[in-house]
């Protein structure tokens, strides 16, 4: 992909005279911040903020609800003080089941299965088809009478785990106890399977390991001379076995093999439940107002983060990505360093719950009554949901869609709304700059957002299909060269994508496949994200959605607002550059600007087209040193024209000269310090 550094070739798209809004209005608020990544929401009161489809919603009239889905079954159960509700996928009631309890002050508790949905009751476990709510089975206790509330531990297909007097095997075919076992004191909490055998602690510090298959002990630690340690298994890794004291709060590592402690390790959290969550090799633990990583393999911390006031409820992991909630707020954290990837702001003094990711949204329940659809990677707004009455714990997150009953008994289903170029004009014309040029800009800005929408809305309902390629919509053409094009795209399921389009035979598959996971594996601020690729019918990249190259919109940038974003842009670079990554072809087509931020993307496709070429590269031998000259010969093309502007800074020149200088040595050492010097050559 030889992008030509021509600036002629690449600015056909802009007109002359325009302005380019989205991009001079928010640049103090993005483009000219390096630390843009971290920054809040820029419209904390979410005006104009777009709504989620509501796929359906039912008043129950039932207070003080529950609500689970079943991802077997696709199914959703409601539960109240006196039985058990089954809705269809679509929020059909199917049947409702009255179930007699103990403690008529909470709602049933139930454990969805594939095909069932098991209910605790006075009379024992109630195994409820999910089709049609009758009893399959009822399981009553050891000897046929409950004489004690049966608690359901663990569910698998085979077999439904139960804390009744001791922990027993229930056969999930038809009630049968297959195996008991009573340990001298009572089990803490519910146990945990790890490959064919059962983990479970006690309130007096002994943890188990039982054959789930027969109930035998395979080994057992006391720990009961350290006190009273209430343990809850909470994972288990293949080396490890990692328990909760609920006493003292301490996470503790046992030897899966034999039970021999490890580590303990002091949490030190103000929460006496388990405050966190164990993904691969590390425990994330929030406590107080931290978040930390501790290793699995040996207790230690790795890393921590200051969330700035109390962390709510325990850490989502998606994508290397750690997100939490605090009162007013959610922080998207780094796993590999505990570095703050960006943080969103409510605007509300009220608990914020992450609750789940889905689709590259992270959805967010507020105790001021408020569900929140986030952006995974910018922690931008995607959509927000207000509702009369705070959600009943715990809202449920699936692929497509959220489900969550309000206090009042409404249960709602909502999926994401799609794009919001309303909103997202919105935004524009709201930030500082924005606001300091005028009103013009900002009505001409949301006009054109409406006429989008309307423009968009028209195109679903046109039955003429569009241009498409590899499952993609094509829409308008954002760039091109001699070997690849830029398209803005749609996926299936309507998502906003942009897509390049790599000429056939222009590069080999595996130098392409090498290539794209390189770029994939980038993961530094500033690098537009790639959400897939294939090779057939030729190479394709798709991305993060762009609004147009810095190249297209460059004669309509002021001159500071230029400089600013191809600091940026050099910035990131840099950042790459630091692990171990050059990009190889800079140019005005790899350089985009995405809601107001630049982005660089195009990483090694058109360094391994070149490598590939007889003639071979016309460059440095130093990839850094090529990338660094590519980035000057870019700034000087682009800025070069506006030499004769009065507004010109003229400390602009000497910066140029110097990056542009035929010696290396008398040129920037690093394209971080060719961005602090276009940015301090702009300087207000």
């Amino acid at each position: 992909m030889n992008w030509s550094p021509s600036r002629r070739e690449f600015l056909t798209v802009a007109g002359p005279g325009g302005v380019a809004p989205s991009v001079a209005a928010d640049r103090r608020a993005s483009l000219g911040n390096v630390s843009l990544g971290n920054a809040t929401d820029a419209v904390p009161d979410h005006p104009f903020a777009p709504t989620p489809d509501v796929e359906w919603s039912v008043d129950t009239d039932a207070e003080e609800a529950l609500l689970r889905r079943s991802a077997a079954d696709d199914a959703v159960y409601l539960t109240t003080e006196t039985g058990v509700r089954g809705f269809s996928p679509d929020g059909t009631e199917l049947w409702r089941r009255r179930i007699a309890r103990d403690d008529a002050d909470y709602p049933v508790d139930i454990h969805p299965g594939t095909g069932v949905v098991y209910a605790e009751g006075e009379a024992g476990l109630h195994a409820l088809d999910a089709a049609d709510g009758h009893t399959r089975w009822q399981y009553s206790g050891e000897g046929g009478v409950a004489e004690r509330h049966v608690d359901v531990s663990l569910v698998t297909s085979e077999t439904v785990f139960v804390h009744e007097d001791g922990i027993a095997a229930v056969a999930a075919s038809d009630g049968r106890e297959r195996w008991r076992f009573r340990p001298d004191d009572s089990f803490w909490f519910n146990p945990h399977l790890g490959g064919d055998t059962l983990y479970a602690g006690t309130t007096h510090g002994h943890l188990y390991a039982l054959s789930a298959a027969d109930g035998s002990v395979r080994w057992h630690a006391d720990r009961s001379a350290e006190g009273t340690p209430r343990f809850s298994v909470v994972d288990v890794t293949d080396d490890v076995v990692l328990a909760w004291d609920y006493e003292t709060g301490r996470l503790c590592g046992f030897d899966r093999d034999d039970g021999a402690l490890r580590w303990r390790f002091d949490a030190d959290a103000d929460e006496r439940g388990f405050p966190g969550v164990v993904l691969e090799d590390a425990a994330y633990l929030g406590g107080g107002r931290r978040l930390r990583a501790i290793s699995t393999a040996g207790g230690t911390e790795r890393w921590r983060y200051d969330a700035g006031g109390p962390v709510v409820g325990w850490p989502r992991i998606d994508d290397r990505t750690a997100y939490f909630g605090t009162r007013g707020g959610v922080h998207a954290v780094s796993t590999a360093d505990g570095t703050g990837r960006w943080r969103f702001s409510t605007d509300a003094d009220a608990r914020a719950s992450v609750i789940g990711v889905t689709d590259g949204t992270v959805v967010v329940d507020s105790e001021s009554e408020v569900v929140y659809g986030l952006d995974a990677k910018r922690g931008r707004l995607r959509w927000r949901f207000d509702h009369p009455g705070r959600s009943r714990w715990l809202t449920q997150v699936t692929d497509g869609g959220v489900y969550f009953v309000t206090e009042s008994g409404t249960i709602y289903a909502l999926s994401s709304p799609g794009s919001t170029p309303l909103y997202d004009a919105y935004r524009t014309v709201t930030s500082p700059v924005a606001l300091a040029v005028g009103g013009l800009v900002g009505a001409a800005v949301l006009a054109r957002a409406y006429r989008h929408r309307g423009l968009d809305c028209d195109a679903r309902d046109d039955s003429a299909a569009p241009t498409g390629f590899a499952d993609f919509e094509l829409g308008d053409r954002l760039a091109k060269s001699d070997s690849a094009a830029v398209f803005a795209a749609r996926t299936p399921a309507g998502d906003r994508v942009a897509l390049t389009r790599i000429t056939p035979g222009a590069i080999a598959d595996d130098a392409f496949e090498a290539a794209v996971e390189t770029w994939v594996d980038l993961d530094v601020r500033g690098v537009l994200g790639v959400r897939t690729w294939g090779t057939e019918p030729s190479p394709w990249v798709a991305t993060d959605p762009v609004d147009a190259s810095l190249a297209d919109r460059a004669e309509d940038l002021p001159i500071a607002d230029l400089a600013h974003a191809l600091a940026d842009a050099a910035e990131t670079v840099h950042r790459a550059h630091r692990v171990g990554v050059t990009h190889g072809a800079l140019g005005p087509g790899t350089i985009w600007l995405s809601d107001g931020e630049v982005r660089v993307g195009g990483w090694r496709l058109a360094a391994v087209r070149r490598d590939e070429s007889p003639a071979g590269p016309t460059e440095p031998n130093d990839p850094e040193t090529a990338d660094s000259d590519r980035l000057a010969a870019l700034a000087a093309d682009l800025l070069g024209d506006s030499a004769t502007d009065r507004d010109r800074p003229g400390e602009l020149d000497a910066v140029l000269s110097r990056a542009l200088a035929a010696d290396p040595a008398e040129g920037y050492d690093s394209p971080l310090r060719f961005a602090d010097a276009l940015r301090w050559a702009v300087r207000e």
